[in-house]
């Protein structure tokens, strides 16, 4: 550990000398940045930068002064000379501590980071991403990096015990991609069909998706090919979007995923809940509030009354009588939509899967309050009866 902060130490006194098209091999992993010359343990403002994660990248950091450093991203898989996502978390900071990050190696010329987009950042406690104001983003030619482009933001960190993390833009995992897929496929859907076309070098599923009418399928073997090819300004028109580097696809809401008619929202499988209703759930806090306002617009409050999430009768009274159970099909579809929440906040799919374990909790409890509300309701009932 030694040798390795004092490799980087003297790396970092001849950061200028070292381009930006040199090997990076690796992500940095709990990599503590100390200043040139600095021989104690490290102590708080001793920035640690960590990048060993699902869609990390940050592969070298240098120290520039107290409050600039140096990053440099490694570049594309399949094309070195392509340099632009940067994912990576910073901890140990100091209160209040202000720092200046230059991402020095970018390979785009033309860059969104120029109209007004900024870098996502979040931290433990504030587990929503954000964007950085834009007024502390700037995009630039840097001569000292052989006149590479840098994109340098300044940050303010204001809470000692948090790590902060930064990206890009929104990340989306594979993992994330997959559960999701998972959730699709269990809908059994007719328009949706899920194939394995294969595994990549890594083990990693490639899936084929097909998305067409439920109806009689097409006999593509019949068409003749110069009948489906697309018209000649269509196709030169995607060309140069496909072949222009500052193209990207607009990111998807995730209230584009659910159908809209009438008024109504289809959460899948037949489940339609009041549209108003459903753009007021979307605002709602908590998980816990989410999950129960979401079960009550799913079952209603009649049907949950007297109701066991899962069937299974409490231990606490040896003789008591189970109660019949919540439908399985509804409850996946509210952990599906509870996923969906969660995951524009966080992509620790641990952090994910820790929170949808306890949404047998949060509708048990709802079903409580709603027993406890009948109950009290009968007692006044009696009590006025009693009255007259």
């Amino acid at each position: 550990m030694t040798t390795n902060m004092a490799e980087r130490s003297r790396t970092a006194e001849t950061g200028s000398a070292i381009g930006s098209d040199d090997i990076i091999a690796g992500n940095v992993s709990k990599y503590i940045v100390l200043p040139a010359g600095y021989c104690g343990q490290p102590k708080k403002g001793h920035l640690i930068f960590d990048a060993c994660f699902e869609s990390g990248n940050l592969g070298r950091v240098d120290h520039v002064t107290e409050f600039e450093y140096d990053l440099f991203i490694r570049p594309d898989t399949c094309n070195p000379r392509f340099r632009v996502w940067f994912n990576f978390t910073v901890e140990n900071v100091k209160e209040s501590q202000r720092v200046i990050f230059n991402v020095v190696n970018f390979s785009k010329t033309k860059s969104l980071y120029r109209d007004g987009m900024a870098p996502m950042v979040k931290s433990t406690s504030r587990p929503k991403w954000q964007r950085i104001p834009s007024k502390n983003v700037y995009y630039y030619r840097c001569p000292d990096h052989r006149k590479n482009y840098v994109m340098s933001f300044a940050f303010c960190f204001d809470r000692e015990d948090d790590t902060y993390q930064f990206a890009y833009c929104y990340p989306y995992t594979y993992t994330r991609l997959q559960h999701y897929l998972d959730n699709l496929q269990r809908r059994n859907m007719d328009y949706f069909c899920r194939e394995l076309l294969g595994l990549s070098v890594q083990k990693r599923r490639l899936d084929l998706l097909t998305i067409t009418s439920p109806g009689p399928a097409i006999e593509v073997e019949k068409v003749k090919p110069e009948s489906i090819e697309p018209e000649p300004e269509v196709q030169k028109t995607f060309n140069e979007e496909a072949n222009t580097s500052t193209y990207y696809p607009a990111p998807v809401p995730v209230m584009d995923k659910y159908i809209l008619e009438n008024g109504k929202v289809h959460l899948g499988s037949g489940i339609w809940v009041d549209e108003e209703k459903w753009h007021q759930l979307q605002v709602t806090q908590g998980d816990s509030k989410y999950t129960k306002n979401l079960a009550v617009m799913i079952w209603g409050t009649d049907v949950l009354k007297n109701r066991s999430v899962t069937g299974v009768a409490t231990k606490k009274k040896k003789d008591a009588v189970p109660k019949p159970p919540l439908s399985p099909h509804k409850l996946s579809i509210v952990r599906e939509c509870l996923y969906d929440r969660i995951a524009q906040e966080t992509v620790d799919e641990t952090e994910i899967a820790q929170r949808l374990s306890k949404v047998n909790k949060y509708i048990c409890e709802k079903i409580m309050d709603i027993n406890k509300s009948c109950k009290n309701e009968e007692r006044r009932e009696i009590a006025k009866y009693n009255l007259q």
